[in-house]
């Protein structure tokens, strides 16, 4: 075999190693239950992964091709030209959005978005909206018991605690 064929076999083995590692790196990117994809920064989806399908309600077939903002109703923290701004300056972004799904319901989600040089984005997203629900019940009951304690820390008529033994755990000024 002359080096010149020999190097030819060598590239073509790296060339299809490569290719099998891209297949594989692709389908763990299509499986994966976080919501993946990948947009050209002026235009419109390239990417949808089977997370994105089961978070949003959105066939890949319907997403690809659109823009992912107008399709999700995307709500930004900052102004959209701003976030752009930031994009293209620092080459990623990470914070929440706000999401419209296909059946109406709003999704809060993590979002990380990666600018590459040919100006398409990687955005991974994370749901958080069940986190952010809790979040505001705990804040509402704990401020419903500070409201319950100044009542009774407040009260004219005495109010005591007892635990089970009995012992006095606590008493308010009306005692």
């Amino acid at each position: 075999m002359v080096p010149s064929e020999l190097q030819s076999k060598r590239e073509l083995s790296v060339v299809n190693a490569g290719s099998e590692r891209t297949e594989r790196l692709a389908s763990l990117l299509t499986l994966s239950y976080e919501p993946m994809l990948v947009w050209r920064l002026n235009g419109s989806i390239e990417f949808w992964n089977t997370g994105a399908e089961r978070l949003y309600g959105f066939e890949s077939n319907e997403a690809v091709g659109r823009s992912s903002h107008d399709l999700l109703q995307t709500k930004f923290p900052i102004e959209f030209a701003e976030f752009v701004t930031r994009l293209q300056h620092q080459g990623y972004w990470s914070g929440e959005l706000r999401h419209i799904c296909k059946d109406g319901r709003e999704v809060t989600v993590e979002s990380r978005h990666q600018l590459l040089s040919d100006g398409t984005v990687i955005e991974v997203n994370r749901d958080i909206t069940e986190k952010k629900q809790i979040e505001v019940a705990l804040r509402e009951t704990e401020e419903r018991l500070r409201w319950i304690a100044s009542i009774v820390e407040f009260s004219d008529d005495a109010i005591v605690s007892k635990n089970l033994d009995g012992i006095i755990t606590s008493w308010n000024k009306g005692c």
